[in-house]
């Protein structure tokens, strides 16, 4: 007799646990997550988890907000511990995106942010070790910081589980199969399961799931390094978590002694995600990682390369993510093309997707606009007020 569940959550990242979580205390039923490997080994694992609400969209900004109201409680309403620690987050734009930063700040204070935008003598004020070559203003947001990803997720399933939700590690889905424009039944390496709503919340093998029905997922694998430096003894206390648009980088601490430093811009062409993700930074990158660190921070030219490691996002054309129903198929919801920028979003991907699944509506934000069909219709989402350079992340 072949098995059945009410949904189906292919994935266990951030997103797809999340998603668990939120369908299963809303009552949707049997909820069924499968994970091929082990919770967050894939994309999330290797996140930098920061935690910020500054965007070019309103409806992000929501979203990241809703979020981080989430991560600071997570223990109260999530259940476990995330890790979220508050250390501030400033956002560094170059010569001509000072601006569209100032309206951005302004549109991040009509959505109920404590964001300001500073001068390059308010920065100095509040960070005298930056260096401010070729930095034009900065947003400055005190509540932001960052969290552990592996925290997180582990508590997703764990508050999934309590609702009822089952989680099953180890098993591959193999594919999806359709009956008269329907869903009806997951393919897995344990055998089918039959069921009319599916999310997939698989990172890059989204596109590779749903090529055999004519589904084409714009997404691009693209390898992300990060490097880990201790800083130097006479660095002192921590520093904010820094968004670098001006030098192409980012500087998150990693406790009391160490500094995640990433780029904006990640590599793009031909990526193996199955080889680039269990992989250290090429040594060419971390040193180019670590100069940027030493160069916005005057006098770390002695911070020492401690390790570091490699992730791949899932992008989309727009970097920005497709959640939701697939058109061409009753039933068939997407969580992904994240491209670098999830995390801090999954407390409120979960719920909106469980929103649509359930009720055919959201409250928090029109889900239409994330709509995987977005591309094919002509709809990226655009920004009213965007940088000069768009990042990942």
């Amino acid at each position: 007799m072949t098995e059945s569940a009410d949904v189906v959550v292919i994935g266990g990242g951030c997103e797809g646990t999340s998603t668990a979580w939120h369908l299963a205390r809303a009552g949707a039923g049997r909820v069924l997550l499968l994970e091929r490997h082990d919770l967050a080994a894939g994309a999330t694992g290797r996140s930098s988890a920061i935690v910020r609400t500054h965007y070019t969209h309103e409806a992000l900004v929501r979203m990241a907000l809703a979020g981080r109201r989430v991560f600071e409680r997570f223990a109260e309403i999530v259940g476990g511990e995330a890790g979220f620690r508050r250390t501030g987050f400033l956002a560094l734009v170059g010569p001509g995106d000072g601006a569209a930063l100032r309206a951005n700040v302004a549109m991040h204070r009509a959505a109920g942010v404590s964001a300001h935008a500073f001068s390059p003598d308010d920065i100095r004020a509040l960070e005298p070790r930056l260096g401010l070559d070729g930095v034009d203003a900065a947003a400055w947001e005190p509540d932001s910081g960052y969290a552990d990803p592996h925290g997180a997720t582990v508590g997703y399933a764990a508050a999934a589980r309590r609702h009822g939700a089952e989680i099953r590690i180890g098993v591959t889905v193999t594919g999806l199969r359709v009956s008269g424009g329907k869903l009806d039944r997951v393919e897995t390496s344990a055998g089918p399961i039959a069921t009319r709503a599916v999310v997939v919340a698989a990172g890059y093998r989204t596109r590779d799931l749903l090529a055999p029905l004519g589904i084409d997922v714009p997404l691009t694998p693209v390898r992300h390094d990060i490097a880990i430096v201790g800083r130097s003894a006479a660095f002192g206390g921590i520093h904010p978590v820094i968004s670098d648009r001006a030098a192409g980088s980012y500087y998150r601490p990693e406790g009391d002694t160490l500094t995640l430093i990433g780029a904006s811009s990640p590599h793009e062409g031909h990526v193996d995600p199955e080889v680039e993700r269990d992989r250290a930074p090429y040594q060419e990158d971390a040193g180019t990682l670590v100069a940027r660190f030493a160069a916005r921070f005057p006098g770390q030219d002695g911070a020492v390369l401690r390790g570091g490691y490699t992730g791949v996002y899932d992008c989309s054309p727009d970097l920005q993510p497709l959640l939701g129903p697939v058109p061409q198929i009753e039933g068939l919801h997407l969580a992904c093309g994240f491209s670098g920028h999830g995390f801090k979003l999954s407390p409120v991907i979960g719920e909106l997707l469980a929103e649509k699944i359930l009720t055919g509506t959201t409250r928090l934000v029109d889900l239409d606009l994330f709509s995987p069909a977005r591309f094919a219709a002509g709809r990226p989402i655009t920004s009213p007020h965007p940088y000069s350079v768009a990042t990942h992340g």
